[in-house]
């Protein structure tokens, strides 16, 4: 859900159509304390607004109780699956950090656990990119001319080709830096310059993750070369 906002957390306290006035107070303050209880980020402003609709809204099930049964099967698949995605993160998180690279990458700016993992695996080796541009294409982010005749276009959009997957990771990246906002960072900085110069917020964060990978290849490279022989 936007901004963080757990659905489980929401799903697990409207179970049933809300009847009186006072059991819904006390059941979205339970929802409320739930998330905040178990660590998500809190955005009461997303809370108060689905809660609002879901009032407004017009029920298609009725009060009954298979309805009750159907949405708490529901939240049971919901939590097994929430339970199957943390198995597969805490797996790829120790396998990342059997690499070399892992510690370097974990420490750049808004890079966490869950994303350092994510960003190792869609890129691999960077050692088999012959350059910064090569990773950029892998990515898709990159913006060929388009060239015909006499005729050279320059503003072009991304190619999109190469791994949808890296460009999805690299996008939450960018959400992350946003977010965070790290003081005195090179690509922050980046991200807020091009905000300037009128491109939106989109935009902005493509060119942004560009520069990111091309600071990624420099730095992960610069360390291989470092490594001895034997370890690299």
């Amino acid at each position: 859900m936007p901004d963080g906002t757990s659905f489980r957390t929401l799903s697990c306290g409207i179970v049933t159509p809300l009847t009186s006035s006072k059991w819904e107070k006390r059941a979205f303050g339970r929802i409320i304390a739930n998330g905040r209880k178990k660590g998500y980020r809190n955005c009461e402003r997303m809370a108060v607004l689905i809660f609002a609709t879901a009032q407004n809204g017009i029920p298609v099930l009725p009060n009954a109780p298979s309805t009750q049964i159907v949405i708490t099967e529901a939240i049971r698949v919901l939590h097994t699956a929430e339970a199957s995605r943390d198995a597969i993160l805490t797996q790829m998180q120790a396998l990342a950090k059997t690499l070399p690279e892992y510690s370097l990458v974990r420490e750049m700016p808004c890079i966490g656990d869950t994303l350092a993992p994510r960003l190792i695996a869609e890129i691999g080796d960077v050692r088999r990119f012959h350059s910064k541009r090569a990773l950029i294409a892998y990515a898709g982010i990159d913006a060929p001319p388009y060239q015909s005749g006499k005729f050279r276009a320059n503003n072009r959009h991304i190619s999109k080709r190469g791994n949808h997957y890296l460009r999805k990771t690299g996008y939450e990246v960018m959400q992350s830096y946003v977010m965070h906002r790290p003081a005195n960072d090179s690509i922050f900085t980046f991200i807020e310059k091009k905000r300037g110069e009128g491109k939106s917020g989109k935009l902005a964060m493509v060119a942004g993750l560009n520069k990111f990978l091309r600071v990624y290849y420099g730095k992960v490279t610069e360390f291989y070369r470092s490594l001895p022989a034997r370890m690299s």
